[in-house]
């Protein structure tokens, strides 16, 4: 009997290990100009987006995911005296529709992760509500659109 359970647990585990699992989404990090301050950007969100671990992550462009572009500047008075960061980043799925924007500024680099979260948000939330709706529709006011 205790070899009969044995056997059914192996064949369970090889099954398994045989069937493809669906493949996590993505979101890839997008950075919009050569601005050093996007460097700022990259790791807070891949630490936002890897957080639950059902998401992939790319630090630059990927096909087939949903983007983050970011556009990130440092704020300089007219007296030359830097005061901050200004970040700028866009959602967009994997057909290049975009789906969420902010606009976050902030003395220090430490904001860069307050954005980053915001931005992992946006992706994350319409991934979800993506997958929640039957086909890829998404209702929008009065119109529909078809995300797949």
């Amino acid at each position: 009997m205790k070899s009969l359970c044995l056997l059914c647990l192996l064949l369970a585990g090889t099954v398994a290990a045989q069937t493809p699992g669906a493949e996590k989404p993505c979101i890839s990090f997008v950075p919009e100009s050569t601005s050093a301050t996007n460097a700022y950007a990259k790791d807070p969100l891949q630490a936002a987006v890897m957080l639950s671990g059902d998401f992939e992550f790319y630090a630059s462009g990927h096909d087939g995911c949903w983007d983050v572009h970011v556009l990130s500047l440092p704020v300089i008075t007219g007296k030359n005296k830097r005061i901050g960061y200004a970040i700028s980043h866009t959602v967009t799925d994997p057909k290049g529709m975009e789906v969420g924007h902010a606009l976050t500024f902030g003395p220090d680099p430490d904001i860069f992760v307050q954005a980053m979260h915001k931005a992992a948000a946006d992706a994350i939330r319409n991934i979800r509500l993506v997958q929640s709706t039957p086909r890829g529709h998404v209702i929008t006011g009065q119109s529909e659109r078809q995300l797949h």
